[in-house]
């Protein structure tokens, strides 16, 4: 079995200690030479919480076979790849259906209880993005969520999900049609959570944080200002990605939400639909289809990197001025185009002369 399953369920480290563990053990000069099992009972130095894990991490598997799931580990090429950037990642995904790695993930939330203003909003959003590469990425709950899942499969735009739950309590159960569907349209639906775990109050903010972290972007439609919708776009933001926001009247509690990520200076605001994908993801320009490296701030990184050297992210930002948000967006872009690749954790460097 692989070592990452079980390090999954141990409870002794946080998944920050855990990827701290599986990255210093990937980066290392001779990695073959190590076994990561004993590199984490040397951390832990608890061989009974280590056989614990293993055994459920066996049940598991047992499970995924009996009732047809899959299992995705954080170092296979199918596990969200922006999701592996952030701090806390899970070791393992359990879900059905696929990630689609070649569109450029968007989660897409809000409140359960929309108005109409939101739901057109929403059933635009998605049309106008389908004419691009896009994954649409939201929670499958009632309301924001279920609209935006649903435009997105209408408009034939890929979009994905994660649940609060384990496989064994998908929740809403009148979702399981939209799931379905999501999945007949190239995405999936996925989860940190044991088979068993049910929804629980404390297993949504859980599945936020990999909503947020495992996009480029976080758009909020509605939401009150204490809400679930809330607590994604602040994860996002902390992540150090870009958070969007559908603009609203003062007097409409909907409109709470937005309104108040906007007055913290957390979130830009969406103005035109017809834009938004560009000012999303830079190379959706309908213009020319060609990124200015002169003018936009991806070419300000890329003259950080001489050919051959090594860069890490925080170097950029402070060298530059700008955000976490508009750094990770710049280097995604140039990894995009070729010009660069990821080396180790944070840091980069040049793939190209040109």
């Amino acid at each position: 079995m692989n070592a990452l399953l079980p390090l999954h369920f141990l409870p002794k480290l946080t998944n920050v200690q855990k990827k701290q563990l599986v990255t210093e053990y990937l980066y290392s000069a001779t990695p073959e030479t190590q076994n990561l099992e004993n590199q984490i009972l040397k951390k832990i130095q608890d061989p009974a919480a280590w056989d614990l894990a293993q055994s459920l991490a066996h049940r598991e598997q047992r499970f995924a076979q009996q009732e047809g799931y899959d299992i995705v580990l954080l170092t296979t090429p199918n596990y969200p790849s922006y999701l592996k950037e952030i701090p806390d990642p899970p070791m393992a995904l359990f879900g059905r259906g696929q990630w689609p790695q070649s569109k450029i993930p968007l989660a897409v939330v809000g409140t359960r209880k929309p108005t109409h203003y939101g739901r057109t909003a929403a059933q635009n959003l998605a049309a106008t993005l389908s004419e691009y590469p896009i994954n649409i990425v939201s929670g499958l709950a009632l309301g924001i969520d279920a609209a935006i899942h649903q435009s997105s499969v209408d408009s034939g735009a890929a979009t994905t999900a994660f649940l609060a739950g384990g496989m064994g309590h998908f929740t809403p159960r009148q979702n399981l049609r939209i799931a379905q569907a999501i999945i007949d349209g190239g995405g999936g639906y996925f989860t940190e959570q044991p088979f068993a775990q049910h929804p629980e109050k404390h297993t949504f903010p859980v599945r936020n944080r990999l909503i947020a972290g495992a996009s480029l972007a976080t758009v909020v439609l509605e939401a009150a200002r204490k809400s679930g919708a809330l607590i994604t776009a602040n994860q996002a933001f902390h992540y150090g990605r870009e958070v969007f926001v559908l603009p609203g009247a003062l007097n409409m509690p909907m409109s709470a939400g937005p309104l108040a990520l906007l007055e913290d200076e957390m979130a830009r605001v969406i103005v035109d639909m017809e834009r938004f994908p560009a000012r999303f993801y830079p190379l959706w320009r309908k213009n020319d289809g060609q990124l200015d490296l002169s003018r936009e701030l991806e070419g300000q990184i890329l003259q950080l990197f001489p050919h051959g050297r090594r860069v890490k992210s925080a170097q950029i930002r402070d060298r530059l001025k700008v955000s976490n948000a508009s750094v990770f967006k710049g280097l995604r872009t140039l990894m995009e185009l070729d010009f660069i690749e990821q080396i180790g954790q944070d840091t980069y460097c040049r793939k190209t002369v040109n």
